[in-house]
């Protein structure tokens, strides 16, 4: 049976590829996500670990707990510069600076950002050991107020050379400067493919308001002294708050944060690698499931001569298996490459990483390998099953495919499939369940929608192929017959489509739906005729622009807005607005419910009536709020309100804000002014390219940029689902062609021409194929609205229905669908007539 099934294979190698490449697309995307972490993982430690080169202790002041990377972007407490007076003290040190970071964007000689990764700016160290990581110096460090050093690889984007003027936008503010120096990083070019602007340190400690202050102090130990033992000197010499670690831990613990959060990467690339397998798995069910339809009568011989029900059982499964282990190996070897494309797709939307070299986890490619062979072998067990039940006295009969019949089993059992993932879907969107849940509540409504498929494929192949019967040659007509004559067939390969369209349309749905609630919360209750807003939204802009900005002619008032993102009574990435209470009426109106706007002035915290809602807050209470490194604060709830506007549901004074966050840079600055004012706004941001001014139409559209970024992040990594599905009709149709060899010869027979043949292929994989997408349009349309209205519930119930982009996705199906059928109908085409009647 072994040797049966392993000729089997072979005799049909084109059956074989299109099957294997299915599983070889799903197992090489859970692969390459695998691989793709772990190598920035790796990338990441190298990167944190090559920072401290030349420094064994760093001194800075002590991060709360609870309160890393996850908790807030607040910025970091500064150290007196004093501390490092008093270090310097300490016996066993060799060494001690203080450094200050920012961010600074190098300008090209347009005057335009320089593309990089990010953006950092740096001081350069006194003494000689912290020197060491910057390598391949040309020039010198910079030393006057004027000067600056630069990375080699902005060096070579920007065409700059030593002693070349350059501008740098601190701030949104450009500022002229002179290349002293162009500096490596350790082994490349920059850090982590960013750029760096080095600065003396009184000229960072000035242009970043750090006047007598350091952001941390770099410790080198004298020799002989251990890392371990000078941090113990120097934690003894220390103010309260500030602490002393080493600097192997430091980096460790930087790495281990960012990576965490990071991490959601690896869920959102499985995720997508799991919704690809299971296509694939329909697709090698519908396969296996004609391959034992085509061979009933080799089946039946074997059972005559001797095969027993358990041997044929196995015998398929033994298909299934060998051809699983063989594409699965292809898929872990394909993901190794793939794992770089993950990384060039996400800096193709803005989420550059610093990606080097390749890690492979052996243990999470073992797990792809056996998730692909699972998946294969899973797929094909009920059409193993279906083999078993195949009787010897068919070997003298013909394969016919069974009349379709009416199923009232089937009925119930998809009704109450698809019930019972409704009320999983609901229970995770509305209740609270967990995303195992609401994820579970989806397969199940997938699976359901494809048992019922069956008993309504032959209505919707009836409706579809209508318009193609006015075809010449009856071709549409026979197509049509076809699609119809084995509604399991065609609803299978169907329901492959259906999946990855399913989940397109309800992203899409989701997408409009928030963008619509974005959009109605600003125009309902803004005030604000301009913005005023960073080009690049962690760099800020400076205070000063907003004084600018008022001498303006034309302009009536301008207000400053302070953003970060912290933790909000433990819940992370809520964004947190520090305003002027005094002005911020007269830009938008916040529709206060309790309390008053006033309560700001004593550090209160106003929160928006749907979020007081879900948290059960009123007046009165104390919420707690983590800003980073800066740590948590309890403030009382002075007030909700029922319009966010162009704000955040979370706001506090922008001097409760600057002091509870460390941050001196307005997120965006609103403007009133009429629309006159425009041409006399732009001129005044001339000097400030790391800003720009928008209109309310322009911010809404910015703010909700985001959401179109993710929309086609998700689009481009669900096209491989559907190409895996249209492998499915290629794959199906191409076994049809196989099944149906004589009634191709006695159509040509009868006078159909080879182009008409091969329309008639092209029409039936149109109608599979709009099936697929009627379905999954319905069933996305479905999952939308619930994912919308779950989402904005509490604000607005919306749900937007994006026609216009979901009947794109519907032509771009039918167009698909006939790519599919290319090479299955040139197969039919070029058939010999009479061996084609000849055929058994």
């Amino acid at each position: 049976m072994l040797k049966a099934s392993f000729r089997t294979l072979l005799a049909h190698r084109v059956r074989l590829v299109l099957t294997a490449l299915a599983i070889v697309l799903g197992t090489g995307f859970m692969a390459g996500t695998f691989v793709f972490t772990a190598t920035l993982t790796h990338s990441l430690d190298s990167l944190f670990a090559q920072a401290a080169t030349g420094t064994d202790v760093i001194v800075q002041h002590a991060t709360p707990p609870g309160a890393g990377l996850g908790a807030g972007s607040g910025g970091s407490r500064p150290v007196p510069a004093s501390v490092a007076t008093a270090i310097r003290r300490v016996g066993g040190v060799a060494a001690a600076d203080g450094t200050v970071s920012g961010r600074a964007v190098l300008l090209d000689q347009s005057g335009k950002p320089l593309q990089a990764q990010f953006a950092i700016a740096l001081s350069w160290p006194d003494d000689v050991p912290f020197q060491s990581i910057f390598t391949h110096r040309t020039g010198h460090a910079p030393t006057s107020p004027g000067q600056i050093m630069i990375d080699r690889g902005s060096a070579r984007k920007g065409h700059f050379t030593v002693g070349e003027k350059i501008e740098v936008a601190i701030g949104g503010q450009a500022r002229p400067f002179v290349v002293s120096g162009i500096t490596g990083y350790g082994s490349t070019d920059s850090i982590g493919g960013g750029s760096m602007a080095i600065f003396s340190l009184p000229t960072a400690q000035r242009l970043f308001g750090l006047g007598g202050v350091y952001d941390q102090i770099d410790v080198k130990a004298a020799q002989g002294v251990s890392a371990a033992q000078l941090r113990s000197r120097v934690a003894a010499v220390l103010p309260p708050g500030v602490q002393a670690v080493t600097a192997a831990s430091a980096a460790a613990t930087q790495a281990q944060q960012l990576n965490s959060q990071l991490g959601f990467l690896t869920y959102f690339f499985a995720g997508f690698a799991g919704v690809s397998l299971f296509v694939g798995a329909f697709v090698i069910w519908n396969t296996f499931s004609i391959m034992v339809g085509q061979r009933v009568r080799e089946l039946a011989l074997l059972r005559v001569l001797g095969a027993r029900r358990g041997q044929v059982f196995r015998g398929v499964l033994a298909e299934a298996t060998l051809l699983g282990a063989v594409a699965a190996l292809a898929g872990v070897l394909a993901g190794i490459g793939l794992a770089r494309g993950l990384a060039a797709l996400l800096a193709g939307f803005g989420l550059s990483l610093p990606v080097t070299g390749l890690s492979l986890p052996a243990g999470w490619l073992g797990v792809s390998f056996a998730a692909g062979v699972a998946i294969t072998v899973t797929a094909a067990v009920p059409p193993a099953w279906r083999a078993t039940r195949v009787a010897p006295v068919q070997a003298l009969r013909d394969a016919e495919p069974a009349p379709a019949k009416f199923s009232a089993r089937r009925l119930i059992s998809g009704l109450a499939v698809t019930g019972a993932g409704i009320a999983l879907l609901a229970a995770g969107l509305f209740a609270g369940a967990s995303t195992l849940v609401t994820g579970g509540g989806a397969v199940l409504c997938f699976l359901g929608v494809t048992f019922l498929g069956p008993l309504f494929a032959r209505q919707l192949a009836f409706a579809i192929g209508l318009p193609l019967t006015a075809l010449p040659g009856r071709v549409g007509t026979l197509a049509r017959g076809n699609a119809m004559r084995n509604p399991k067939r065609t609803s299978a390969t169907a329901a492959a489509l259906m999946i990855g369209l399913a989940l397109i349309v309800a992203v899409s749905v989701l997408v409009s739906s928030v963008r619509s609630v974005i959009a109605g919360q600003i125009s309902a209750a803004s005030k604000t005729s301009f913005y005023v807003q960073a080009t690049s939204t962690d760099a800020g802009i400076t205070p000063q622009l907003a004084s600018v900005l008022a001498r303006v002619h034309g302009v009536r008032a301008v207000t400053e807005v302070r953003s970060t993102d912290a933790t909000v009574a433990q819940t992370t990435h809520q964004t947190v607005d520090g305003i002027d209470p005094a002005a911020i009426g007269a830009f938008t109106s916040l529709g206060m419910r309790t309390g008053s706007l006033a309560s700001l002035n004593a550090g209160a915290l106003l929160v928006s009536q749907s979020a007081a809602a879900s948290h059960h807050w009123q007046v009165g209470d104390l919420v707690s709020i983590t800003f980073g490194s800066y740590g948590a604060v309890r403030l009382r709830v002075g007030g909700t309100f029922a319009n966010t506007g162009p704000l955040s549901p979370f706001l506090i004074s922008a001097r409760t804000f600057t002091a509870d966050t460390g941050i001196h840079t307005d997120t965006v600055d609103l403007v009133r002014a009429p629309a006159s004012a425009r041409p006399a706004l732009t001129a005044a941001l001339r000097g400030y390219p790391g800003a720009q001014l928008l209109d309310q139409a322009g911010y809404t559209k910015n703010r909700a940029a985001i959401l179109g970024t993710i929309l086609t992040l998700i689009t481009a990594l669900l096209v491989l689902a559907v190409i895996i599905a249209l492998l499915g009709i290629t794959n199906t149709l191409a076994l049809s062609v196989a099944e149906r060899t004589r009634e191709f010869g006695l159509l040509r027979a009868i006078g159909m021409r080879r182009g008409q043949l091969g329309q008639m292929i092209s029409a039936e994989a149109l109608i599979i194929a709009v099936i697929g997408a009627v379905l999954g349009t319905a069933l996305g349309l479905g999952l939308g609205a619930a994912l919308a209205a779950a989402f904005t519930r509490s604000q607005q119930l919306t749900v937007v229905i994006p026609a216009r982009q979901i009947l794109l996705y519907l032509v771009a199906a039918a167009l698909a669908g006939l790519l599919a059928a290319i090479a299955p109908a040139r197969r039919a085409a070029r058939m010999n007539m009479l061996a084609a009647i000849a055929a058994e």
